[in-house]
């Protein structure tokens, strides 16, 4: 073959392999490592609103209802996105439970029936159109944690996991304030090897060690990257880290959890925002320790909680957050959704770094 002409085969093979989908159901760990690399977005407007849900994705029902717990929060969401025209939504994890007897946990495959049935046949009107900045929860490790990152690459970029860990850059404003993000899968902090021994947990144990992630040298391997992150990030009006697990009283005790607390307050990360615990929960910033630590854990499931925290709803309350930032204050409240008849329960702000 002549040189040209295989520089042109080899340039289209380049195209078409570089190009084409490309099926992560089948591959190892390389889709689940960080992205160092910032996702950049610029907004026009002075200011954010987003919407903090977690642990939605149970589509069962309580005994005696007829409407279930999460198409009451979903309907109540859309209304607050529709009122603040929000930006995006926060999404903490456990996105696809078991919900019912023969049903599975997480996905199986970006084909899986559980895309449509649960989360785009349910979060309607803005809710809909807008980016759902995404992290996995322990729930969605129980299956097939690479088909969410496929899908969220292949198949509908509004599901947003490039990864379990990245990171976002936010540029608001004619000023251009920046916020960073750091998304961080917390499920590698948060079980030991005996936690994992329980019947329903043996899949993540068995896709930790599938990825290289089931030993000392990788938790302290993704410390440092969230460490990294944060001196990079060192010149953002806000830090904002989003994680799965919750930091909120004794929860910040839980196993290698007991390292994120002094890494966020020791680079004054504003806020941590979190699930896990099916409840409404907040950690207050105060002298000494700078950050505000929130839960919203209670998309679809009312269950658990963190003893110790400064704020919390009542036991059976499910619900959201809803947050607007701009350069000089964050403001959040918390929704009660338990009712198709929503409320604001707690109202708070929180100031920038600087």
């Amino acid at each position: 073959m002549k040189p040209c002409l295989l520089h042109v085969v080899l340039v289209i093979l380049y195209i078409l392999l570089t190009t084409l989908p490309i099926n992560t159901n089948s591959l190892t760990g390389d889709l689940v490592e960080p992205i160092d690399k910032p996702f950049v977005e610029n907004y026009e407007n002075r200011e954010l609103n987003f919407i903090t849900v977690g642990d939605w994705g149970y589509e069962g029902t309580e005994p005696g209802q007829t409407v279930t717990n999460q198409y009451k929060v979903a309907k109540a969401m859309e209304t607050w996105a529709q009122y603040y025209h929000d930006d995006f939504v926060l999404n903490t994890g456990d996105n696809f439970y078991i919900s019912y007897v023969g049903d599975h946990e997480g996905v199986t495959s970006v084909d899986d029936p559980k895309w449509n049935r649960i989360w785009k046949g349910v979060y309607k009107g803005r809710l809909a159109e807008i980016p759902w900045y995404t992290i996995a929860g322990n729930h969605d490790w129980y299956n097939n944690i690479t088909a969410q990152v496929d899908y969220s690459l292949n198949y509908d970029s509004r599901f947003f996991l490039p990864s379990t860990y990245y990171v976002r850059e936010s540029y608001i404003g004619p000023d251009k304030t920046k916020i960073a993000w750091i998304h961080i899968d917390t499920d590698i902090f948060y079980y030991n090897s005996t936690d994992l021994e329980e019947t329903e947990k043996i899949p993540l144990k068995q896709q930790l060690k599938k990825f290289g992630w089931d030993s000392l040298q990788a938790k302290e391997d993704k410390l440092k990257w969230i460490e990294d992150r944060l001196v990079e990030q060192q010149n953002s009006k806000w830090i904002i880290v989003v994680g799965h697990h919750p930091l909120v009283g004794l929860c910040a005790m839980q196993y290698y959890m007991v390292r994120l607390r002094p890494l966020f307050e020791k680079y004054r990360v504003a806020a941590y925002f979190s699930g896990h615990a099916h409840t409404l929960q907040l950690e207050l910033a105060k002298l000494g320790q700078p950050v505000t630590y929130f839960l919203s854990g209670a998309g679809s499931r009312m269950e658990e909680r963190c003893p110790g925290q400064d704020w919390g709803v009542p036991d059976k309350v499910l619900g959201f957050l809803h947050t607007t930032i701009n350069d000089t204050v964050m403001t959040y409240e918390y929704v009660d959704s338990t009712t198709l008849e929503p409320k604001v329960v707690y109202k708070g702000h929180v100031y920038p770094r600087y």
